[in-house]
């Protein structure tokens, strides 16, 4: 699949990279801080048997420009509304996971056609009444930042995944080691999604998404405590919460046939 370049409303023109896979209703992924398209992996071929899914970089990551300075949400959704205008999309569902769900809630209400149904997972609505990351987490991620990649990777699958899933799948350390390794390392791109997550505020603003929304969390979400998904739910009209019992912060990676159902589920009978 190509780079393609797209020209997001108020901002400069940017590469970017994405990929299409399977047939059916559009249906957009965007994914987490620091975290390429390879990391959708392991649930994209639950939802590419049901849906045309897209997957892309987003600024900052892998294959799509990083330019310099910090990001912003609304910039970031953005890059996205553009990036389904160039590829011929009036509308897709959409669904973005961690800072890709932050994305998502601008997308759903600055561009608010484009977005037919929303699924956000494991994210927030940001600003000062949200629910912080916790400070111990917070202290190992700066760790991991420091440290080489075996380790660094280490300390994200401790505080992304469950303990029962590292157990059973120690392999994944050493998979995202490679994936790190393959995708262009962007520090400077890493600096400004971080900026884009510290500074999202939708709180005021998501009482009036009216897209059909579903939030879903995991119960032992170490980055985005659960309680945040709640408060979604209990601030965007008519929205559904699902709780994955036992999972952590990344579920795509976790629980994908799960997350798959759910999705579809939603998406087929909302």
């Amino acid at each position: 699949m190509p780079l393609i370049r797209v020209q997001p409303a108020g901002g400069r023109p940017l590469e970017m990279y994405y990929e299409e896979h399977g047939a059916g209703e559009p249906l957009l992924l965007i994914r987490g801080l620091g975290r390429s398209l390879r990391y959708w992996e392991p649930a994209l071929p639950s939802f590419a048997r049901h849906f045309k899914t897209i997957v892309f970089d987003n600024r900052g990551v892998g294959r799509t420009q990083a330019p310099l300075g910090f990001y912003s949400t609304q910039q970031m959704a953005a890059d996205t509304a553009a990036l389904l205008e160039a590829l011929g999309l009036d509308r897709a569902h959409v669904f973005g996971i961690s800072l890709g769900g932050m994305i998502a809630q601008e997308l759903a209400l600055r561009h608010r056609p484009r977005v037919r149904r929303l699924i956000l997972a494991a994210t927030r609505a940001g600003g000062t009444r949200s629910t912080p990351t916790p400070r111990s987490t917070i202290a190992r991620l700066a760790r991991a930042t420091a440290a080489p990649s075996h380790e660094s990777n280490r300390i994200h699958a401790e505080l992304t995944l469950s303990a029962a899933y590292l157990a059973d799948h120690p392999e994944i350390v050493g998979k995202w080691c490679d994936w790190a390794a393959a995708d262009p390392n962007k520090k400077r791109g890493r600096v400004g999604q971080v900026a884009a997550a510290a500074s999202h505020d939708a709180w005021d603003r998501l009482p009036h998404l009216k897209a059909q929304t579903l939030v879903v969390t995991g119960d032992q979400d170490l980055m985005i405590p659960a309680v945040n998904s709640e408060q979604l739910a209990d601030l965007i009209p008519g929205a559904r919460l699902r709780t994955l019992r036992g999972a952590a912060h990344d579920l795509s990676t976790e629980r994908p046939e799960e997350l798959s159902n759910l999705v579809r589920d939603f998406l087929e009978r909302a």
